[in-house]
């Protein structure tokens, strides 16, 4: 079930992206792998990767 954990945690800090308005946007990491996010680190809640969310996301499906 923890197939998601099996990635080594980050020990550098994420990269930051220039936004088209010259800002620089910092994302936030996954809170299970820590991988970059869709979400700039101002995002309220918890964040998770696409791959994590998508995991996240099979479990919680009704089964039917």
């Amino acid at each position: 079930m923890d197939e998601y954990r099996a990635r080594p945690a980050r020990s550098e800090p994420l990269p930051s992206t220039r936004v088209p308005d010259g800002d620089e946007v910092e994302y936030a990491e996954c809170v299970l792998c820590r991988e970059r996010t869709e979400y700039p680190q101002t995002h309220k809640g918890i964040t998770l990767c696409p791959v994590c969310e998508w995991h996240e996301a099979q479990r919680s499906a009704c089964s039917g």
